[in-house]
């Protein structure tokens, strides 16, 4: 989980606003996986904690929640993923091995379901490989 790692290597810092790295950016995706990215999601206040579970997952895919050290994680076929809060928003990994397009359209499928709750969230997609910084 390294977008938030701000010492990874001698990378300079990169500022991020909310545009800046949505799917509209021309970067080949297509042999990406798990390792190759981190998603962001944006524009999320609050979630009601009776409705997270229902909220927080795809309505395509089967998804079963599992706790390991504690920490919730959810599994769809042979991969999985997790959140956690942070100061510019929620941190959204998967594991190393799900492929990019799978990864995005459960993504895009759990942004469908914060903003029919009146959320404003939207989805950046950053590269492992980089430093961002968030102002």
């Amino acid at each position: 989980m390294g977008i938030f790692n701000f010492q990874k290597g001698k990378k300079k810092s990169k500022n991020i606003n909310s545009k800046a790295k949505t799917e509209s950016e021309s970067v080949d995706r297509t042999n990406w996986t798990g390792e190759n990215f981190e998603f962001l999601i944006i524009g999320v206040d609050e979630i009601p904690n009776e409705e997270y579970d229902r909220i927080m997952t795809p309505k395509t895919f089967d998804c079963k929640k599992v706790i390991k050290d504690e920490w919730p994680f959810y599994i769809v076929g042979e991969d999985e993923f997790s959140f956690s809060w942070e100061i510019p928003g929620i941190q959204f990994t998967f594991n190393k091995e799900v492929k990019y397009e799978k990864a995005k359209k459960i993504a895009d499928e759990i942004i469908e379901n914060l903003n029919s709750i009146g959320q404003n969230a939207e989805l950046l997609i950053l590269e492992s490989n980089k430093v961002y910084r968030f102002e």
